[in-house]
């Protein structure tokens, strides 16, 4: 684990790394047409202020979880000059009263890179996000929907030229080390990945890449010999706590893939995407460490066909075991309450991006959806009509199904209106549970949004999303039924105030307080500036994007953000 000492070091180094390149960029050898020095700042915070802190550790230990202040500050800071760029993410952490050890005042340098751009080449040391095809075979990236955030710390390089491209790179995994959502201080996984990738369209409609990737994990040798010096946290003593993770040595993770893409007949377009995995792992017995690898497998495909005012969308993927994330770590391995592993991979789920995706990891499944665009060319104004159904086996778990369809209407006018309405049937069913079938959940929803002027400079917007849950059907001693939504109304003066309304409301019998009030006011000083403040509470849950899925704590409060870039 990175110790406090280290982070001031690497504070130290990473100021000094960006300042002498700045200072060799300012300061070196000039010439009558030297490319200009373009420097930019960026200035993000967040200050909470908890009337109570939705943390059960704090209850369960006995912790005072009310008047908890908190801030979260980075700045981003980019120099630019010819081919160069050159950045540093500094991220400060501060809490007045720490309610917990797990909340701890944290600085240090986060993505810290110098890039060069060629004609060709494109080198990168230091920090950099990246996605692989379709993310099957690795992600790392910023999922802002749902508080992740993994970079690979090391060396990158891209080559590009006609019909070819080519990208190789290895470091150490990177994440934001106080979590935006738990706000509780985790370490980085420090996995050592090394991937390569080979894309050609050299094939006329045709574009084929393969890549492979191979991730040390904690227990792998190469890996200790690589951060033992800079990180200190395994050991060869089986005695040790970080010798084996819950029974385990996690060793290596091996990825092998590939993706195609093709137009036909200007009309249709096809996706392919493969991968394949190994898991190398030993589990502790009663007669020592024995093997525990696995295998698992990833598969995905999508047609794309337009036919004058018709789209049509079909989509499939098989998935077994296709869950990669980081290794645990032994400061948080066994902790409660606190963000254990990451995710290194984003395979498409098939579903729509805010839905609740239990199991996107061992399921089949397809989905077809089907739009027809109608315009008005007289009023300038364009309707579409869609359809849209999935059908998944082995989800949410092991030989149960779960069907999904919805339709919807989207308006847009010449006029600036904007109205979108969908609504739809959501089951999930487990048919040998208890011997006697059961429904894991029927849920019927509405979404409604809807934009207009009503006055010269004065434009509200109508938001209104409502589900109608039946949980456990079938077994009286655990079916309940209760409704789920959110609405919020928005009053804008475009471009620079909106003042918003909103309220949540969950009643299931196991919420004391079902419903959630919350209040926005915004400022856009510029397009580039934001201050938003939030007073109230909103609802907290499991919320995914795109797949990826994660537990939000309520919110009771007020919370300043603010983003201001010179």
């Amino acid at each position: 684990m990175t110790s406090p000492t280290s982070s001031r070091g690497g504070l130290g180094l990473g100021l000094a790394l960006c300042g002498s390149l700045a200072l060799g960029v300012l300061t070196g050898p000039r010439t009558a047409h030297a490319d200009p020095v373009v420097f930019e700042l960026t200035e993000t915070m967040a200050a909470d202020w908890h009337w109570t802190l939705d943390d059960p550790q704090i209850e369960a230990s006995g912790g005072d979880d009310a008047n908890i202040f908190d801030l979260r500050n980075r700045l981003n800071l980019r120099l630019r000059t010819g081919e160069w760029t050159f950045g540093l993410r500094l991220d400060l952490a501060l809490f007045a009263d720490p309610p917990s050890p797990q909340y701890r005042n944290d600085i240090r340098p986060e993505e810290m890179f110098v890039t060069w751009r060629g004609e060709h080449w494109t080198l990168t040391a230091g920090d950099d996000y990246l996605t692989l095809g379709r993310g099957l075979a690795l992600s790392l990236r910023k999922f802002d929907e749902v508080g992740f955030a993994t970079n690979l710390r090391g060396a990158h390089a891209r080559f590009r030229t006609t019909g070819f491209e080519t990208r190789f790179g290895v470091g150490f995994t990177n994440v934001v080390n106080v979590d935006s959502v738990d706000e509780k201080k985790v370490p980085d996984p420090a996995d050592v990945v090394a991937l390569a990738r080979l894309e050609t369209d050299a094939l006329g409609p045709v574009t084929v890449g393969v890549n492979v990737v191979d991730i040390e994990r904690r227990h792998s040798n190469l890996r200790n010999a690589l951060t033992g010096p800079l990180y200190d946290d395994t050991s060869a003593d089986p005695g040790d706590p970080g010798y084996r993770i819950q029974g385990r040595r996690q060793a290596r993770t091996l990825i092998v893939g590939g993706d195609l893409k093709a137009r036909l007949a200007d009309k249709v377009d096809l996706q392919l995407d493969g991968a394949w995995l190994e898991n190398q792992a030993t589990r502790e017995t009663l007669s020592g460490d024995v093997p525990a690898d696995s295998h698992g497998l990833a598969l995905y495909g999508a047609v794309t066909a337009t036919f004058g005012r018709w789209t049509a969308l079909l989509e499939g993927k098989h998935y077994d075991h296709w869950k990669v994330e980081s290794s645990l770590h032994p400061d948080t391995a066994d902790a409660q309450g606190i963000t254990q592993v990451f995710p290194y991979v984003a395979p498409p789920s098939l579903e729509r991006i805010d839905q609740r995706v239990v199991n996107n990891s061992d399921v089949t499944g397809v989905h077809l959806r089907v739009d027809h665009t109608f315009d008005d060319n007289a009023r300038g104004d364009r309707n579409v009509l869609f359809v849209s159904s999935a059908f998944f086996v082995d989800a949410p778990a092991e030989d149960e199904w779960t069907l999904h369809a919805y339709l919807g209407w989207e308006r847009n006018t010449k006029a600036g209106e904007r109205l979108s309405i969908q609504t739809g049937y959501r089951r999930e069913e487990a048919p040998d549970a208890a011997a006697g079938g059961l429904t894991r959940l029927g849920m019927w929803h509405l979404d409604l949004d809807w934009t207009r002027t009503v006055a010269a400079g004065v434009d509200l917007q109508l938001h209104w999303a409502h589900e109608i849950r039946q949980k456990n059907v079938g077994v009286a001693t655990l079916a309940e039924s209760y409704f789920e939504g959110t609405f919020y109304a928005t009053l804008s003066l475009p471009p620079t105030w909106s003042f918003t309304l909103q309220t949540e409301y969950l009643t299931a019998e196991s919420e004391p307080s079902p419903y959630y009030f919350g209040a926005f006011l915004q400022w856009k000083p510029s397009s580039a500036d934001l201050v938003r403040l939030f007073v109230g509470r909103s609802k907290g849950g499991l919320k995914c994007s795109g797949g990826v899925c994660r537990i939000f704590p309520d919110f009771e409060g007020v919370k300043l953000e603010t983003t201001l870039r010179f």
